[in-house]
This record gives structure tokens, sequence and C-alpha cells, in this order.
């Protein structure tokens, strides 16, 4: 920077030099505030899945064979096959149908989005028999992902029950068995989002219908398998919605009880909320100002 003369003759050197010194530890400090209060006030985990939060299955093609009962809409970009009456509570949109396709397009926006999300947590590599997940995080898994009989599913919303859970797997997701899942603490199914990259499949085989937890959205295809005894016994129910890119089949009688609501903040579209500072933040910001309390102190003797 250059100062002009008269400024060099009003102001001596070494003021200059002890000004310019002043400005750089204001600098410094000024990034540490920032360091320190930005965890305080963490973003609002959501999912916005736009026109399709009204359908309950959605894909390229749908197929059922097993009595099923959807609540919501119904839409496919090429073929919807049926092979067993099923009850729908809402619009079955003919293949190709332009309320569909955009419904399909708001899905797959959806999907991309969410699974862009950055993991608020330590990435995982497996799930265990036992899992807690806290709400308005994303959890991301790097691998395949296979769960098998006996595994628990914790979700903890902390008394929020707008709090969002977006659980991210890098590869495909197999539920072998029976899965359990606790939700506490206000958690609601229709705020869970499981974001697969691959296939998606509920694999009931002699267990008891699976009670299925969550909105599925899958890079490829979803398959609910037969219960032993073939289509028409209960395979299972879903909380939630069931997208897939692909192939979207219920293979036994399946209850899927669709998302409406879910996702955003505040309990559906429009909504909102501020979310309050994190207890880490707000000992970061109390440490900060202690520090700088002690340092006005030090300088003022």
């Amino acid at each position: 920077m250059q100062f002009p003369v008269e400024f060099l003759q009003f102001f001596p050197a070494k003021a200059v030099r002890a000004w310019g010194g002043e400005m750089r530890h204001g600098l410094i400090w000024l990034v540490m505030a920032l360091a320190a209060v930005m965890p305080a006030f963490g973003a609002t985990v959501s999912v916005n899945l736009g026109s399709a939060s009204s359908f309950a299955l959605l894909g390229s093609t749908i197929t059922d064979t097993g009595d099923s009962n959807i609540v919501g809409n119904v839409g496919a970009t090429t073929t919807i096959t049926i092979n067993s009456p099923w009850i729908v509570t809402g619009t079955v949109y003919t293949a190709g149908d332009p309320i569909a396709i955009a419904a399909y397009n708001a899905s797959e926006i959806a999907y991309t989005t969410a699974f862009n999300l950055g993991s608020t947590q330590t990435v995982l590599s497996s799930l265990g028999l036992t899992r807690t997940f806290t709400g308005n995080n994303v959890y991301t898994f790097n691998t395949n992902i296979s769960t098998t009989t006996g595994t628990v599913l914790t979700f903890d919303a902390q008394s929020n029950p707008n709090e969002v859970f977006v659980i991210q797997i890098d590869g495909a997701f197999t539920v072998n068995g029976a899965l359990q899942f606790d939700l506490i603490n206000g958690a609601q199914a229709n705020n869970i989002f499981w974001i697969v990259e691959d296939a998606a499949t509920i694999s009931v085989g002699s267990s008891q219908p699976q009670i299925f937890d969550g909105s599925i959205l899958a890079g490829t295809s979803f398959t609910m398998s037969a219960q032993t005894g073939g289509s028409g016994v209960p395979a299972g129910t879903i909380n939630g919605c069931v997208f897939s890119e692909t192939a979207n089949t219920l293979a036994g009688q399946t209850n899927v009880l669709g998302c409406v609501g879910g996702g955003l903040p505040g309990g559906g579209p429009g909504g909102g909320s501020v979310p309050e500072p994190g207890s880490s933040g707000l000992v970061s910001l109390g440490c900060l100002l202690g520090i700088l309390a002690w340092r006005k102190f030090r300088v003022g003797l």
C-alpha cells in the first residue's frame, strides 16, 4: 500500500507499523471468531420432494403382484403392470402422463440433491446389529449394506418431530429378515430418507411381515419380495414412499403409506424452522468471549 507523503509526515513510521500490526491482529481475531461461531448455527437438513411428495410409488416401471394397499398417487414413465387387484388411495396415472413424468423428474432431483449432501457424521462402512441415528444429520455408508435378522435401528429426533434423517448408502441396500425400528423423542417415519445409490431390496422370506420406516429413493430398482406362501401373503408395510429410477416391484402384498408432508422442516411444503444453536457451538462461542475478555484485561494492565 502506498501512503501519501503528507500521511507519512503526520504519522511516524513506527506508528504506521503499529497500526498495520493491530489490523493484522484484528483480522486474526475476526477469523477465530467466525470459526467459533459458525458451528453454533448449523444448517437444517431437509429433503424437498417437490411434486413427488403426493406420490407413494414412482419409477420407470411399476409392477404389483400382491394385492397391495397404496396410500398416495402412483406414476411411471413407461409401464404399470398389475397382476393382482390392488387398492390405491390416490390417482393411478397412466404411464407417461405429464403429471407422473413431472413427479418422476422431481423425485430424481430430490434423489440427486440428497445423495450429494455432505455427511455430518463420520463415514461408516457397516450397519451393525444396533445403530442409533440422531435427527438433523446426514449419515453416509461407503459400501453395500445388508442387514441380518435381529438388527435394531433407533432414530432419535431429540424432542423435535420435524428433524430429518438422511441415510446415504454408496451401493446396494438389502434388508434380510426381521429389521426392527425404534422411533424415539418425536422421530417421524416420513422424515427418514434412505438414499440408495444402487438397488434397494426388502427380502422377507419366512420372517414376519416387515414394517419399514422411511422413504426409499433408489438409484436403480426397488423390490419388495414375496413372503413364504406367495404373492397374496402380507409381505410388509413401508411407512413412507418408494421412488426408483428403473423398476419398482411389489412381489408380495405390501402396504405403502406415502410420504406427504415429510422431509421439510415444519412438516411440509413451504415449512421452515430456524435451527437452534448447537451446544458445542455455544461452548466454543463462550470460550472465545472469555479469551477476548482476558486479552482485553491484560492489555489494560
